[in-house]
């Protein structure tokens, strides 16, 4: 396993054309962080508003075996930080930002042998726990990620391991948080998923 956590963040897409807050604030992250005198990279990637995208940056991103892979997404109807506990199978019908729909809307998964039927995928990751220690922001978890690309890139990479995989929704900017705000409760999150990764020896 490498010492590097990618954190991604979506670009532009209906509604949000001109700057997406996901990666308005992921951009502002350091470029590294420690934790018990081990230093991890922080890799930030802003990724388009494709499935074509998602499809060809996850792999990418897990062949590299980080430490941790947070997906960050703007939400524009919340006003708290939501850490997403599941992702869904089905229901991905809305063309994406290139006007281009999955081939189907139920997304076959590595992770399930044979013909198992599966509705959901979870994080590993203690959610509620995280959410109770984060007071500079209002934190709250969400079973809520969605059928769009938020969803399909949250899908797509607890399918890879659940353990080491989160989705965090965060609102529009200055709604109630600055970019500045945001990253910074993003990167508590960041740090107290590598404290519980630690704690549960996933090391």
């Amino acid at each position: 396993m490498s010492r590097t956590i990618f954190v991604t963040g979506f670009g532009p897409f209906a509604g949000h054309e001109e700057r997406n807050a996901s990666w308005e604030a992921v951009k502002l992250l350091p470029d590294r962080c420690s934790y018990k005198n081990v230093t991890y990279a922080i890799k930030k990637i802003q990724i388009p508003v494709t499935y074509e995208a998602v499809d060809d940056v996850v792999p990418k991103i897990w062949r590299e075996h980080p430490t941790l892979v947070i997906h960050v997404g703007v939400h524009g109807r919340i006003e708290t930080i939501n850490l997403e506990k599941c992702s869904y199978t089905s229901g991905y019908c809305r063309p994406d930002f290139a006007n281009k729909c999955l081939p189907c809307d139920k997304i076959k998964l590595r992770s399930v042998a044979g013909d198992d039927q599966c509705k959901l995928l979870e994080t590993k990751l203690n959610l509620e726990a995280i959410a109770d220690e984060i007071d500079t922001v209002k934190c709250c978890c969400s079973t809520e990620v969605g059928s769009y690309l938020c969803g399909y890139i949250y899908l797509k990479s607890l399918d890879i391991n659940q353990e080491r995989t989160l989705f965090i929704h965060v609102p529009d900017i200055d709604r109630p948080y600055s970019s500045e705000q945001t990253k910074n409760a993003i990167f508590q999150v960041l740090e107290r998923c590598i404290w519980q990764l630690d704690a549960n020896e996933k090391f």
